[in-house]
């Protein structure tokens, strides 16, 4: 059962809607976009020809990051089957997609001012970003204990600023399965069809979307982002900007409910009505939370709207697009209110348009 509402422990939103937990489906032990791969490509082309998967989505540019200055070649990770299959890690499209997803450089500070050191010793600053700068690539593991320490503002900063690459890092491989789903169903229209090895991975694709391909129009309406700036705003307001009891001891950000079963992880709570699911690290509750908004009937209206901006030729922004929200949490309309509140007063609808760094 999927998770559907969720408040986290701040005492100005105490209220709550128990309704189940987000479920993450193991990989299969086939390893079908490996095998798609290892069949229709060779090394990638010398030519500047991008492959025709990447003309599909309109927010192409999200997949274009920005190289700092380096002296020596970036290095291109390993890929495993798990950086394909199941509900994390990346996917690897056709042709040159794999050398674009960016990895990030996870770090676990211990305290506020180690985690702001971070950032600092990188140039890592919002402002810039607002500008245009590209996002280095830093993926926080776990929310500093003492974050509360910190006056509101510096607080808000801190939290919005390790937040940002995470959600873009999420929004990435999204766009990625997205493209590599459009170029499927582009190619099911051939005379040639696709091949057994591609089912399987459309598939396995609608199986975590918690849909069919009989019908790969809803399919491509799930497979899509979420802005950053609707992200962050929710996980402030839920998590009390990563100060809440669930945020510290769980990375519950996001406020997601676990009403039965077993943790996945180890906490001091207990699964139940209004009890908050905890995650292992900061990336796998982004994770839970793009795939809950992405698959949840509750949620139609928001992917409907964003399928229309798309349609449209519009930028997808999260001021917009929370208005769809209005189920994610029982105070309804208010809530929605309150969410375009703190995206206003944050500056936040301008890291809708942030893009990750590669070092």
């Amino acid at each position: 059962m999927q998770s559907i509402r969720h408040f986290a422990f701040p005492a100005a939103w105490a209220a709550v809607l128990a309704t189940g937990i987000g479920i993450y489906r193991p990989a299969s032990p086939v390893d079908a976009t490996a095998l798609i791969l290892s069949a229709r490509l060779g090394p990638p082309a010398e030519t500047a020809e991008p492959p025709c998967f990447l003309s599909k989505t309109t927010v192409a540019q999200q997949l274009t990051f920005v190289s700092h200055d380096q002296t020596a070649p970036e290095e291109i990770a390993p890929v495993t089957s798990r950086d394909f299959l199941g509900g994390h890690g990346r996917f690897a499209a056709p042709g040159n997609a794999v050398r674009r997803q960016v990895q990030l450089r996870q770090i676990n500070p211990r305290t506020a001012d180690e985690l702001a050191g971070f950032f600092q010793s990188v140039s890592y600053d919002l402002g810039n970003v607002r500008q245009g700068e590209a996002v280095p690539p830093l993926k926080l593991q776990k929310v500093p204990d003492d974050l509360a320490a910190k006056d509101g503002a510096a607080r808000k900063v801190l939290f919005i600023t390790a937040l940002l690459p995470v959600i873009l890092d999420v929004n990435q491989r999204v766009l990625a399965e997205r493209d590599q789903l459009l170029y499927l169903r582009d190619k099911l229209g051939s005379a040639d069809g696709i091949s057994p090895i591609e089912r399987i991975w459309l598939e396995q694709l609608a199986d975590r979307y918690d849909t069919s391909i009989d019908n790969l129009d809803e399919l491509v309406r799930r497979v899509d982002i979420v802005p950053p700036s609707m992200a962050i705003a929710q996980s402030g307001i839920e998590s009390g900007w990563g100060t809440s009891f669930a945020a510290r001891n769980g990375n519950a950000l996001f406020g997601q409910i676990q009403a039965g079963g077993q943790h996945a992880v180890s906490v001091s709570w207990k699964p139940g009505a209004n009890m908050p699911q905890p995650f292992a690290n900061v990336g796998e509750a982004a994770d839970a939370y793009v795939v809950n908004l992405n698959s949840h009937a509750a949620y139609a209206a928001f992917r409907a709207e964003r399928e229309a901006m798309r349609k449209r030729g519009e930028a997808l922004e999260g001021y917009r697009l929370v208005g769809q929200l209005a189920r994610y949490s029982e105070l309804g309309q208010s809530y929605v209110q309150f969410v375009r509140q703190m995206i206003r007063e944050n500056d936040l609808g301008a890291l809708d348009k942030a893009k990750l760094s590669s070092f």
